[in-house]
């Protein structure tokens, strides 16, 4: 079982419960991060969506292949940004994926930012 663990540093790491002295794998994901969903679906079950304050939104694939192999040099298994989306003009702050069907194997998200109260939905 992997947990995940984020913060102001920018920093995402995932971390396997048996093993919690040191993340399996990280990245730097840019503008401190505010807010992380695992995708609700099972067929996208390695999908993160964040919420990266200063650096607008992502999308991420954990490759779970090379966490299975992983090394304590933490080489193996890798966090990959797959998607940004940066219309907001504000502070990133809330994201969630939605259960709804999108397009071509990508699901409708909903992200919002803070000073200017804005909604907006796109596909990810």
């Amino acid at each position: 079982m992997y947990i995940i663990s984020h913060s102001y540093d920018s920093t995402v790491r995932i971390f396997d419960v048996r093993k919690h002295q040191s993340p399996l794998t990280q990245v730097d994901v840019g503008g401190g991060v505010w807010r992380v969903k695992w995708h609700p679906l099972e067929a996208r079950k390695n999908d993160l969506l964040i919420a990266c304050m200063h650096d607008g939104f992502k999308t991420l694939r954990l490759d779970i292949e090379g966490l299975r192999d992983h090394n304590p040099a933490g080489e193996i298994g890798e966090l990959h940004v797959t998607k940004r989306y940066d219309d907001h003009q504000s502070l990133a702050y809330g994201v969630d994926w939605s259960f709804a069907g999108g397009e071509n194997g990508q699901s409708l998200i909903a992200s919002c930012s803070f000073y200017d109260h804005a909604l907006h939905l796109w596909l990810g």
